[in-house]
């Protein structure tokens, strides 16, 4: 399981909530939550942000992404 996924479910997050604050499909989304797709960082802070919007909380990129 991918840090992006445990943090959706930890905070019962919606994926299509998600793809709706981020700008990306739920498809995409899939992919990445799955661990089956990279995204690029364009992604990844889309995604961060959407996080942050979405669990009222800070949410950083490291939390979400195995970053080097």
């Amino acid at each position: 399981m991918t840090k992006l996924e445990k943090f959706i479910k930890a905070r019962r997050l919606r994926p299509v909530d998600l793809a709706r604050e981020s700008g990306y499909s739920r498809q995409h989304l899939l992919r990445v939550r799955t661990g089956e797709d990279d995204p690029t960082r364009k992604c990844m802070s889309a995604i961060t942000l959407a996080c942050r919007r979405l669990a009222h909380e800070r949410v950083t990129a490291r939390m979400l992404f195995d970053l080097p």
